[in-house]
């Protein structure tokens, strides 16, 4: 009887500790850079609006590298698109090209990249592009259009906001870009056109 005293009382204080609440440690919220996407138009006369999270629509930022050896210059072209997989309608904004060195890394600095962007808000359209911006658009008929820089129309083009921010995941450019334009069914060989005014395309480029 002596030893089972002292047993109870150890069983009785494990029992009570395992009732006593926990306190869960929760991790603050990881800080996230808010990404968004819409384009609107009028095309041909007609009001068009693409939105994110509509009808299946997402958007994708991707780049495209050209990696040589020094002392012959990298490039970096960086694309913008919005798309859905339930239906035809696309828009696309490329725009290039970014030099650097890839002797140094394979990918341009953050310091290139925001230079870059902040040193061309008035980019001239371009084929490719190599010097410039792209705009490519896929009607919902699955017909597809692109903008010509030697296009006999006024046409411009601007950022009207850049705005560099980073998280975890990566680097970005959020842009606005605000353009009017002539746009072909094919560059070689173009048998028709649209006419898009007062686009207003926002999204953002990743590093």
């Amino acid at each position: 009887m002596k030893l089972f005293v002292p047993v109870f009382a150890i069983l009785a204080a494990v029992v009570m500790s395992s009732c006593e609440p926990r306190h869960e440690i929760i991790p603050p919220p990881v800080p996230m850079v808010e990404l968004e996407a819409s384009f609107q138009a009028t095309i041909d006369g007609a009001n068009y609006t693409l939105l994110e999270n509509v009808n299946g629509t997402y958007t994708e930022s991707t780049k495209a590298l050209e990696l040589n050896p020094s002392p012959q210059p990298s490039t970096a072209t960086y694309i913008a698109t919005m798309r859905s997989d339930t239906q035809f309608d696309q828009v696309q904004l490329r725009m290039g090209k970014l030099t650097f060195n890839a002797d140094i890394e394979a990918n341009p600095s953050e310091e290139q990249f925001q230079n870059y962007f902040n040193a061309n808000t008035t980019p001239n359209y371009s084929t490719g592009p190599e010097n410039g911006v792209m705009f490519i658009f896929r009607d919902s008929g699955g017909n597809v259009w692109y903008t010509d820089p030697a296009s006999p129309d006024p046409q411009n083009f601007t950022f009207s906001s850049l705005v560099y921010e980073f998280d975890e995941f990566g680097q970005y450019m959020k842009f606005t870009a605000n353009f009017s334009c002539t746009m072909y069914d094919d560059l070689a060989d173009p048998t028709a056109s649209i006419t898009v005014s007062n686009a207003i395309y926002k999204a953002y480029f990743k590093r």
